[in-house]
């Protein structure tokens, strides 16, 4: 009798524990089943129909495997048993992967938008002064750029000021702009700056601040995360009119940004300078896209800068993505929904995420590495022809432009090659494992205003894209250029005559019209005949490049140091301007009216000067020898002084003469190319 109980116990216990391991089974699938269709779920936009139908079909499979493995299990053989179990796990583990890789290709499309974006504001002295710490700062000079749409430059400036109590303890000196703050900095008229930690990248293309990083060390820092709702409460951005629809189906134009930053991702602010401007545009119906290189010297009115004052267009990456945006809107007529903020040092890993890029390199050249070392071993050097590149290569081609014979206009060209290399790359993706590096490559080093849902809905666009491309490249772009003038204007900021590129308005009508044609909003004009050959390949042509008109460049003040008063008097009278002139006694070195020093500096736009040109000219004074000889000598003396007075005279006459012919020859030059021996303009790349 007890033998059976005891039996009877152990089969209960043996049916009991098959029970648990099935609901065990049963709950791990069904959880399973959960987070792939919660995956499946997230991706909107992409297949919408076959989406919801899978969705359907994943629970109904799931719910017929349980019940399978039910009836196996109360079969009660161990076959049976171990079958259900076979097929409970493959189904798990299956399930599981397909749902993982779903979540992680949406949180790093999710992670492209970031949320929130950490500030670093930091107070920096030069590398030789004795000041260490704030406590050093007492009873100094400490400026402050007052622009309440500068998070890092001000805002979280004014805080570090109130907790470190520099309003009671130091001077604090306001400034305009960042480029006098640090030009006071280095002529030690402040002892110390509150400024943005990414300031020697804003400054260190320029050559008096090329080596900014050592010249200056940080006493201080302070970071500070916000979301983009609040920094859209300080920049502004919430005027920007960018596009809030779920779905990209309507033309739109996207403004690329590359950030050349030595950081490797874009977690952090990074402002510095726009070292690469490209402005999309990109017509979903026809499949049609417009690139337009914008060169970072373009010379336009800055919108975020004091009274909208002109400026390189890069600058206005000082004030972050919002006065880019601004500045490029006002400069086009085009209103941009999109950016995309990308750091040049994420182009590395990308590239070699592809497994390299294939371009047609335009030249033989070498470039630094992407540690900016010039150093011989580290060079990266191409030859001209097609190559695969791999991220190194890339990264110099698109940031190469000293050997270049337009600089940034051809650099603008090149870094378009490798933005195409790029995405016809993206179509030998081979398995889900490199597709997913390059997403998770892509939202490290990126940073834009597209929401998750609007990225997803360029799936139907991919799906148009990889089914009617019939050649090599992925998409048609047509290549916009922008015609222009060099001018080297004085800068009023930095107080140094820097490189400026002035833009052809009849390329810029062309360029602009061309975009709002594929935007639709224009017609499309100027359709031309054309003949070919079926022998060669067809290549679409540059917009922009050739314009029957010259391009308006500015007045500039020449330096009239060394020229004659009236010839200064002349050009000024000329170009609408008045003179100022005092005389300054000298006994040598100068002739009568020359001029010795000017109030303005040379190359300055001349619509920029307010009242007269004050100009110091020259009086020269005669000096007489006193007598130290007999009567008989001081004859002598006095007839050979009067003659060699009388020579002297005549070779001043004749030098003056010369002087003011020379003057009148070179009337017609323009002033930039003149040389400044008192005020020596520093010229800037």
């Amino acid at each position: 009798m007890d033998e059976n109980n005891s039996f009877d116990d152990l089969k209960r216990k043996k049916i009991s524990g098959r029970k648990l391991v099935l609901n065990i089974i049963t709950i791990i699938t069904l959880l399973a089943s959960c987070c792939l269709i919660g995956s499946v779920y997230m991706i909107s936009g992409v297949e919408n129909t076959l989406r919801y139908i899978g969705m359907g079909v994943i629970f109904v499979i799931n719910i017929l495997l349980i019940l399978l493995c039910r009836k196996l299990f109360n079969k009660r053989k161990k076959s049976s048993v171990i079958i259900s179990i076979i097929i409970s796990i493959i189904m798990i583990v299956s399930q599981l992967f397909i749902g993982y890789f779903i979540f992680k290709t949406y949180s790093s499309l999710n992670n492209m938008n970031k949320s929130k974006i950490t500030y670093t504001t930091v107070i920096a002295t030069k590398s030789d002064s004795k000041i260490n710490a704030v406590s050093d700062l007492k009873d100094k000079k400490v400026g402050i750029v007052v622009d309440k749409t500068s998070i890092d430059g001000y805002v979280i400036g004014l805080e570090v000021i109130d907790e470190q109590g520099l309003d009671k303890n130091s001077n604090v000196i306001e400034y305009n702009d960042f480029s006098n703050l640090v030009k006071d900095l280095y002529a030690k008229k402040i002892d110390a700056m509150i400024i943005g930690k990414n300031y020697p990248s804003m400054f260190k293309a320029t050559s008096s601040y090329k080596n900014i990083e050592s010249d200056t060390k940080i006493i201080y820092e302070k970071s500070k995360t916000l979301s983009k709702d609040e920094i859209a409460k300080y920049t502004g951005e919430e005027m920007v009119n960018f596009n809030t629809s779920d779905k990209i189906d309507k033309p739109f134009t996207m403004l690329v940004m590359g950030i050349d930053s030595t950081a490797e991702t874009l977690a952090k602010n990074a402002t510095g300078n726009g070292d690469a401007l490209m402005l999309v545009t990109f017509n979903p119906k026809t499949l049609n896209a417009t690139i337009f290189s914008i060169p970072r010297d373009t010379y336009v009115p800055i919108a975020c800068f004091d009274n909208q004052k002109e400026n390189k267009i890069t600058h206005a990456a000082w004030n972050g993505e919002s006065c880019m945006i601004k500045t490029i809107e006002n400069f086009t007529g085009i209103n941009i929904d999109y950016y995309v903020k990308i750091n040049f040092k994420g182009v590395i890993k990308l590239v070699e995420a592809l497994d390299g890029i294939d371009v047609d390199v335009p030249l033989d050249f070498c470039e630094s590495n992407s540690k900016r070392s010039t150093k011989t071993k580290n060079l990266v050097c191409l030859k001209k022809g097609k190559h695969t590149l791999n991220g190194e290569e890339a990264l110099a081609l698109a940031r190469h432009r000293k050997t270049l014979l337009t600089g940034d206009l051809q650099r603008g060209v090149n870094q378009q090659l490798v933005v195409q290399g790029i995405l016809n790359k993206l179509k030998s993706v081979k398995s889900a494992n490199q597709m997913l590096t390059i997403l998770d490559t892509v939202s490290k080093s990126m940073d834009t205003n597209f929401t998750t849902k609007q990225i997803l809905s360029f799936y139907d666009v991919a799906k148009q894209l990889f089914m009617t491309s019939t050649t090599d490249n992925l998409i048609n772009m047509q290549q916009l250029y922008l015609q222009g003038s060099s001018q080297m204007i004085y800068d009023e900021g930095m107080g140094l005559v820097l490189y400026d590129y002035i833009p052809n308005q009849e390329s810029l009508k062309l360029v602009v019209s061309t975009m709002k044609q594929n935007l639709g909003l224009e017609d499309v004009k100027n359709v031309k005949k054309m003949s070919f050959s079926i022998k060669k390949p067809f290549k679409l042509t540059t917009i922009g490049n050739e314009v029957n008109s010259a391009t308006k460049t500015y007045t500039l003040l020449p330096n009239f140091v060394g020229n004659s008063e009236s010839y200064a008097r002349s050009w000024l009278a000329s170009n609408g301007l008045s003179a100022s002139v005092s005389t300054k006694e000298v006994s040598s070195g100068y002739y009568d009216g020359q001029v010795i020093s000017q109030s303005y500096p040379s190359n300055k736009r001349t619509d920029l000067i307010s009242g007269s040109v004050g100009l110091t000219v020259a009086k020269v004074i005669k000096t007489t020898t006193p007598s130290t000889s007999s009567s008989n000598n001081n004859s002598s003396s006095n007839s050979n002084s009067s003659s060699k007075s009388t020579n002297k005279s005549s070779s001043s006459s004749s030098s003056n003469t010369t002087k003011e012919n020379n003057s009148k020859s070179d009337s017609n030059s323009s002033g930039s190319d003149n040389k400044d021996t008192t005020l020596p303009p520093e010229i800037i790349d």
